[in-house]
C-alpha cells in the first residue's frame, strides 16, 4: 500500500508496533498491538488508510448501475462434485465465498457455453457482495476482472484495467495481500481467453504466481467455457507451489420451464398484452426447433430473440436461429440508422458483413476483444477504401462504427474503443472470416490457426457455413479436410496450437459430414470435443493425438491407426465401435467409460476396447505393462483421482480416510517421496501440526507409467519399478 520506492518504518514499541509509511503522496502511521486478532488486522487493512474497500465498494456499485445489462434474470448451477439438484447460479457462488471456508487457496471453476449467462452471473454476484459490503453485512468484497481476449500474461494488467477503470485508489499490487487475507475475492471472467497465443502449455505460469502470494489462503472465481479447459488448467496446476483446492460449478442451460418464466417476467416488466405474449410464445416455438433448439437454453440468445420477435412476429430462422437475429440487427442498422443525408443506405449487406469481419479477424490477429480507436479507424478506412466508398460516407462509417450494430463502447468508452457486444457476436463473425480463408487456397492457412485456442462455437459455425455451402453449390469439404491436415506436417515454433485449431476445425467438419470414407486423418490434434454420430469407414489415423474427446456415439470401421495417441477418450462400449487396425493398449493414457471414471491399468483399458470392438490381439491380458500389485493400482487411482481437485492433499482428510488406512499405503508414499514425485509437508492450519503430500508431477502422466509404454520423466519410470519390485517381494496377486 506504500507509494512506490519509498520505505516502510517498523519499530516494535513494547506491545505495540509503530508502522510509518508513504501512500498517495502522504504522511501514514499506525500502532498496532501485537497481541491484536487477526480480525483487528484485516478490518485495519479493509479500512480508509490502506485498501479503502468501501470506496472500491461504492465504485463497483456505481458501476452497475451505469451499465445497461437488463433486469437479471436466475441462471442455474451445480456443483459436479456434489449430489444435489442444481440452484441458482449466484446462491451456489455465495455459499462457496461465504459459509464453505476452504483448506487451502480455493480456486472455483465456473463453466458454461457462450451465452449460457457466466458473465451476468458473476457481474451480478459482484454487484450483490458490494451492496452487503456497504451495508456491513458482509466482511469480503469481490473484484471483477474482464480477462476475455487477454493473454493470461497480461493478468496484472488486467486487474490494473479493471481498477483504474473504477476510479479507486488500489493498485493490483494489493490485490494478492487483500485476497490471502479473505478479504478481497478476484473474480477472473474468461479464464479460457487468457490462455493467450502460448496456448495451454504455459497458461497457467501468471495464474500461478497468483496463487503463490496468496500462500495457501483466501479464494478466487475464474469463470471458462467448458469443462475442458477446466481440465487443462487442472492439469498443469503442479506447477504452483503454494496449496490450492478446485471447486467445480457448471451453468445448467435453461429448460422449459426457465424460458417460460422468463418470457412471463419479461412481458411483465414491458407491460405486454396478452396478444403479444401469445405472439412471442408462438415464434419462440417456430424458430428453436429441430437443431437450433439447444440456442434456446442460452439467456442471452433467447433473450435477443424475443426482443426481436415483439418487433417482427414474422421473423424467420430459416433453419439458423443466429443467422437470422444477426440479417434482423443487421437489416436494421442499415435501414434505420447507417444512413446518408438522403436517408440512404451507406453500405450494403454484404459490405456491412465484411466490415465485421474484418474487425473479428483483426482482435483475433491482436488476440483481444477490444480494439483502440487507432485500428478502428484503419480497420474503417480500409474497408471503405477497398469498397469504393466516397469520402463523405467513409467519414461517417468511420465516426460510426463503435457504436453500430453487434458492437459496444468497450471497456474505455472515452477513448471510443470498440468491442463486440457479445462473444457470440465476435464468434460468428470469426467464423465467417476463417470460412473464407480456408475456402481460399492461397490463404496462410498455418499463420491464421497459429493464434490462441479456437473457440469450439467458431469452429462449429464454420462448419455450419461449409456443409450449407456444400449443400447449395457443392463445396468439397473433404479438400477442406485436406488442407487442415496439411498445415501440422511441418514443425515449427507454433506447430501444437496449429494442430489442436486444426483438429478442432476438422472435427467440427467431421461431425457436419457424418460418415467419411476413405480419408486420411493425419498431423492433428483433437482438443476435447465431441466425434458423435460420425462414422468412419476405411480411414487412416496418421500422427493424431485425441486428447479428451467424446468417442461415445463414434464408429470406426475397417480403419487403421499408426504413431496415435489417446488421452482420456470418452467411450461407452454400447455405442462405440472401434474397429481399428494396429490399435494398442499402450496408446492410451487412460480411458473413460460411460460413468465418466478414468480406468489406468492396461488390462481394464483392453477390456474396455474389446467391449468397443477394436481388434486388440489376444496376449494383451491382465499382465500387459507394469507387474504391479492390484491394490496398489487401486490406491494410485484413488490418489489421482484426488489430485484433480486439489494440491496438496492433506492426510487429515476425512474423505481420503480409507485410502490413507490402507496398508497398502504406507509403501506407495515411501516411494512417492523418494523418487521425489511427492513433497511432505507440516502445516498449522489450525495450531496443530497436519501433514500434507505436495505433488510435482501431471496426474496423466503418472498414470501412464503404468503401461510400460511411458518414455518422459525419469522419476515416474523409477517410481514404477521400485513399485513393480514392491509388488514381486509380496505375496498380492497381480
Amino acid at each position: 500500500f506504500a507509494d512506490p520506492y519509498t520505505t516502510v518504518d517498523v519499530v516494535r514499541d513494547g506491545p505495540r508496533i509503530r508502522m510509518a509509511w508513504t501512500a498517495r503522496r502522504k504522511a501514514r502511521e499506525e500502532l498496532l498491538p501485537v497481541a491484536e486478532g487477526i480480525e483487528g488486522y484485516r478490518g485495519r487493512i479493509a479500512g480508509p488508510e490502506l485498501a479503502d474497500l468501501r470506496n472500491v465498494a461504492a465504485a463497483i456499485l456505481r458501476a452497475s448501475n451505469r451499465s445497461d445489462t437488463g433486469p437479471f434474470v436466475h441462471t442455474r448451477a451445480a456443483r459436479p462434485d456434489r449430489n444435489a439438484p442444481p440452484r441458482p447460479a449466484v446462491d451456489v457462488l455465495a455459499d462457496l465465498v461465504e459459509n464453505d471456508p476452504p483448506a487451502a487457496t480455493r480456486v472455483t471453476m465456473l463453466t458454461g457455453d457462450a451465452g449460457a449467462g457466466k458473465t451476468r452471473v458473476l457481474q451480478e454476484l459482484v454487484r450483490r457482495y458490494a451492496d452487503r459490503y456497504m451495508r456491513g453485512q458482509t466482511k469480503k468484497l469481490l473484484l471483477y476482472v474482464n480477462a476475455q481476449g487477454r493473454a493470461l500474461a497480461r493478468l496484472n494488467e488486467a486487474l490494473a484495467l479493471e481498477l483504474q477503470d473504477l476510479r479507486v485508489d488500489l493498485t493490483y499490487h494489493s490485490v494478492a495481500v487483500l485476497a490471502k487475507r479473505g478479504i478481497l475475492v478476484p473474480v477472473i471472467d474468461g479464464f479460457d481467453e487468457l490462455l493467450g497465443v502460448s496456448g495451454y502449455d504455459d497458461a497457467f505460469g501468471p495464474l500461478a504466481n497468483l496463487l503463490e502470494q496468496m500462500e495457501g489462503r483466501g479464494q478466487l472465481l475464474a469463470a471458462a467455457r467448458s469443462v475442458y479447459y477446466e481440465e487443462e488448467f487442472l492439469s498443469r496446476a503442479s506447477s504452483a507451489d503454494a496449496p490450492w483446492e478446485e471447486a467445480p460449478v457448471q451453468i445448467q442451460g435453461w429448460n422449459d420451464e426457465d424460458r417460460k418464466a422468463c418470457i412471463q417476467g419479461w412481458a411483465a416488466a414491458k407491460g405486454l398484452s396478452e396478444t403479444d405474449k401469445e405472439s412471442v410464445l408462438t415464434g419462440i416455438s417456430r424458430i428453436f426447433r429441430g437443431a437450433s433448439k439447444d440456442l434456446a437454453s442460452k439467456p442471452y440468445f433467447f433473450f435477443r430473440v424475443a426482443e426481436l420477435l415483439l418487433q417482427q412476429p414474422q421473423m424467420d430462422a430459416g433453419g439458423d436461429p443466429l443467422r437470422a437475429l444477426v440479417d434482423e440487427y443487421m437489416e436494421r442498422e442499415l435501414r434505420e440508422k447507417l444512413l446518408d443525408r438522403n436517408s440512404r443506405a451507406l453500405l450494403t449487406r454484404r459490405q456491412y458483413e465484411k466490415l465485421m469481419r474484418e474487425l473479428a479477424e483483426e482482435m483475433w490477429n491482436q488476440d483481444t476483444r477490444e480494439l483502440d480507436a487507432r485500428s478502428i479507424r484503419y480497420i474503417a478506412e480500409y474497408v471503405a477504401e477497398g469498397e469504393g466508398l466516397s469520402d463523405a460516407a467513409k467519414e461517417i462509417v468511420i465516426k460510426r462504427m463503435p457504436t453500430m450494430a453487434f458492437l459496444s463502447g468497450g471497456g474505455a468508452p472515452a477513448q471510443r474503443n470498440g468491442a463486440f457486444e457479445h462473444e457470440i457476436f465476435f464468434f460468428y463473425f470469426l467464423a465467417q472470416g476463417i470460412t473464407s480463408r480456408l475456402a481460399d487456397k492461397e490463404s496462410n492457412m498455418r499463420l491464421m490457426l497459429s493464434r490462441s485456442p479456437l473457440p469450439e462455437d467458431v469452429a462449429e459455425r464454420a462448419a455450419t457455413t461449409f456443409h450449407k455451402r456444400r449443400d447449395d453449390c457443392g463445396t468439397d469439404i473433404e479438400s477442406i479436410l485436406r488442407r487442415l491436415c496439411d498445415v501440422g506436417k511441418s514443425e515449427w515454433i507454433r506447430t501444437t496450437q496449429v494442430r489442436e485449431n486444426a483438429g478442432l476445425l476438422t472435427m467440427a467438419l467431421l461431425r457436419k459430414l457424418g460418415r467419411i470414407e476413405n480419408f486420411s486423418i493425419q498431423s492433428l490434434v483433437f482438443p476435447g470435443g465431441r466425434l458423435s454420430s460420425t462414422s468412419f469407414l476405411k480411414c487412416e489415423l496418421i500422427d493424431v493425438t485425441m486428447r479428451r474427446t467424446n468417442l461415445q456415439s463414434a464408429r470406426f470401421v475397417g480403419c487403421s491407426a499408426r504413431n496415435t495417441l489417446f488421452m482420456e477418450p470418452h467411450v461407452s462400449p454400447d455405442n462405440t465401435h472401434l474397429d481399428i487396425a494396429g490399435l494398442e493398449v499402450d496408446q492410451f493414457v487412460g480411458i473413460r467409460g460411460s460413468d465418466g471414471i478414468t480406468l489406468w491399468k492396461p488390462h481394464d483399458i483392453a477390456e474396455i476396447l474389446r467391449l468397443c470392438g477394436a481388434p486388440i490381439r489376444d496376449h494383451v491380458d491382465r499382465h500387459t505393462g507394469v507387474q504391479v500389485a492390484t491394490t496398489y493400482v487401486a490406491l494410485l487411482q484413488r490418489l489421482a483421482n484426488a489430485y484433480r481437485r486439489a494440491n496438496p492433499i492433506c492426510k487429515d482428510d476425512y474423505r481420503l480416510d480409507k485410502m490413507f488406512r490402507d496398508p497398502d499405503w504406507e509403501t506407495i508414499e515411501r516411494l512417492l517421496v523418494e523418487h521425489e514425485l511427492v513433497r511432505k509437508e507440516v502445516r498449522h492450519p489450525s495450531g496443530r501440526a497436519v501433514t500434507f503430500l505436495r505433488r510435482k508431477f501431471a496426474v496423466p502422466d503418472l498414470m501412464w507409467g503404468l503401461g510400460g509404454s511411458y518414455n518422459g520423466d525419469p522419476r515416474i519410470r523409477g517410481f514404477w519399478k521400485a513399485l513393480e519390485a514392491a509388488s514381486a517381494s509380496d505375496t498380492k496377486g497381480h
